[in-house]
């Protein structure tokens, strides 16, 4: 391992290995934090080395260094994963092996599990004295091993890879670090096409597109598809086609590399988002449907992580939304979260249509089959769901079910919050108020339950007007959608509708902020309002002001109330804006249908209307 000031994140890095190496090597490259100490605290040998601009100098001094049969090499930002311990003490002992390509998952962006990039690294291999690194930046040991005719074998042994994430590039000015170093080595070496592919990268991590083509679009040109980095280098250029609005030519080179790659998953998923931007949306839906049925070749492309599995299948329900086929699209989610649990975008629609078309036997089922893998704020989610369709019973049942590890991570009084939530729909807000109230130590609460006794408090009259007008001052001293938005779903969410239409009547905020109840997901709980908290939100709508998405929601609202007129002026104001979305021509249909329903005295339920608001998420 080489390192420089990396005292945040070296102990995690030694701690995942700390139990199988027989020795760590450090070499140190002018720490000035921590490092060495930390270093030294595992029981590493720690070695200065003068920085020359030249990672495979320091490389190999740590290589010198090494003492054992074999060499895992790390960064401060990276960690083995514990699961693949075993994997890594089985290979170890394979005696035809001579080095192994790593499955590295690269992090990048905000921290979030799925949010990462996948490829394969050599960073294990024999500790032979003529095995040593080659390049100044982006060094490699391969060109080591191939003049041994060797190469090293694919492994599913995992590297978690942090270097990527925004914070982390931010403190270490990466692209700006390792442009520098690139142009110096390519001003030595111009014919290594493997660095003006490394400075391409750099420009596209840059946002620093136009140079970055500048780069790809020759290089692509120049190499032949054996090369191990074309697959990279052709999907990073349709990327950047794309980005530059040049999709005729980025599908040009998309179906270019099919032909030669049939396999790679990442160009199928773009093949179908180039698609669906045309409105081509049966060869979308195949190019989605070919990316799940491929097995990539191990090792041979770096690829988006869920590319050919949850991810995929989340664009295909996405797609059947957009076609309006919700069974096929609630599949697609499903297949998703079978796959992967924690997959938030899939897992939200999947929660919300399964709610909405009262599939709830499916619904109980696949939470147990998911069960150990929800996080805390699943479950949560998941029960809300259920108490904003009043399925309480379900609610309470699905509250016994969470694991006891989720339930020790969560805040105790968040785990009361819930139950909290059913009382208030069962009527008895008085009593959870009264609880509320008596909390020994508020400051200890969620900003959820101090909206909900705040929401109590304007519901119950348990406030004088003086205070609810206080209340509302300080809710407007902050005056942003954020806070108004998330005062309503309490109101919505407790079933304090007398409370919403106060609010909506004395918040400066809900002039500005309103059109925000008519966006998923708050649209699926003004939908199920009554009829009295439904009129005060639209009468504070101002109709020229909607987004033609927001106008098409006004006017499923005016329909679930049986304003028909409203509804019919609302929708054809849509159309015409936009007259090829289908969308407001199916809920002026429902229109027509209900009133039909009426005359014949056969009023419909709000569940279609709830049903039609979905597809607005779609």
């Amino acid at each position: 391992m080489i390192v420089k000031d990396e005292e945040e994140l070296l102990s995690r890095s030694l701690t995942s290995v700390a139990g199988i190496a027989s020795e760590i090597i450090v070499v140190d490259t002018g720490s000035t934090d921590r490092s060495a100490a930390i270093a030294r605290d595992f029981g590493a040998s720690v070695y200065a080395h003068e920085w020359e601009d030249d990672f495979s100098k320091a490389r190999n001094q740590a290589l010198d260094a090494a003492s054992g049969d074999w060499i895992l090499v790390l960064d401060a930002d990276e960690e083995l994963a514990p699961e693949c311990l075993p994997l890594l003490s089985k290979s170890l002992c394979r005696s035809d092996a001579f080095a192994y390509a790593l499955h590295f998952v690269n992090y990048y962006g905000q921290l979030t599990e799925y949010l990462s990039f996948t490829d394969s690294c050599c960073r294990l291999f024999r500790n032979l004295p003529d095995l040593r690194y080659s390049g100044k930046i982006h060094e490699d040991i391969v060109p080591s091993l191939l003049k041994r005719h060797l190469t090293p074998i694919p492994s599913r042994i995992t590297i978690r890879h942090y270097g990527y994430l925004e914070n982390r590039v931010r403190q270490k000015r990466k692209p700006q670090r390792n442009a520098a170093l690139l142009a110096k080595a390519i001003a030595e070496t111009p014919w290594d096409s493997r660095l003006q592919y490394a400075l391409g990268t750099e420009y596209l991590h840059a946002e620093q597109y136009s140079e970055a083509m500048g780069v790809f679009l020759p290089l692509l040109k120049s190499l032949e598809p054996s090369c191990g980095f074309y697959p990279d280098l052709l999907l990073k250029t349709a990327l950047l086609l794309r980005v530059q609005k040049s999709n005729d030519e980025a599908l040009r080179l998309v179906k270019e590399g099919l032909r030669l790659f049939p396999d790679f998953t990442d160009l199928w998923d773009l093949l179908g988002d180039l698609c669906v931007e045309r409105a081509e949306y049966g060869s979308a839906r195949k190019a989605y449907e070919c990316s799940l049925l491929q097995t990539p070749r191990s090792g041979l492309y770096a690829s988006q992580t869920g590319s050919g599995s949850f991810a995929t299948a989340h664009r295909l329900g996405q797609l059947q939304e957009k076609l309006l086929n919700r069974a096929e699209a609630l599949r697609s989610y499903r297949q998703a979260l079978d796959s992967f649990p924690r997959y938030e975008p899939a897992w939200r629609r999947w929660l919300e249509l399964t709610a909405a078309e009262g599939r709830w036997a499916e619904l109980l089922y696949c939470l147990r089959s998911w069960q150990a893998k929800l996080t805390p704020q699943q479950w949560t989610e998941a029960v809300r769901c259920l108490l904003r369709y009043n399925e309480l019973p379900l609610a309470q049942r699905i509250r016994e079910w969470v694991p006891k590890s989720v339930l020790a991570s969560l805040n105790p009084l968040s785990l009361r919050l819930s139950q909290w939530l059913i009382r208030c729909k069962q009527g008895d807000k008085a009593v959870v108020l009264a609880e509320l109230q008596g909390l020994n130590e508020p400051k200890e609460g969620t900003l959820d339950i101090e909206l909900l006794r705040w929401a109590l408090q304007f519901d119950l009259s348990a406030a004088k007007e003086d205070d609810r007008q206080e209340l509302v001052r300080d809710e407007s001293a902050a005056a942003d959608e954020r806070t108004f938005l998330t005062a309503c779903t309490v109101f919505l969410e407790a079933a304090c509708w007398d409370g919403l239409v106060r609010y909506l009547r004395h918040s400066v905020g809900a002039l500005r902020h309103l059109p925000g109840l008519l966006r998923p997901p708050l649209l699926q709980l003004v939908v199920q309002a009554p009829d009295l908290a439904l009129q005060a939100i639209l009468s504070r709508c101002n109709r020229d002001r909607l987004s033609p998405q927001e106008l098409c929601a006004y006017g499923l609202l005016c329909g679930a109330l049986q304003r028909w007129k409203e509804a019919d002026a609302a929708l054809r104001q849509v159309q015409d804006r936009l007259p090829d979305w289908p969308l407001p021509r199916l809920i002026l249909a429902q229109a027509y249908q209900s009133l039909a329903f009426e005359r014949l005295g056969q009023p419909q339920e709000k569940a279609e209307w709830l049903k039609l608001s979905l597809w607005l998420s779609a």
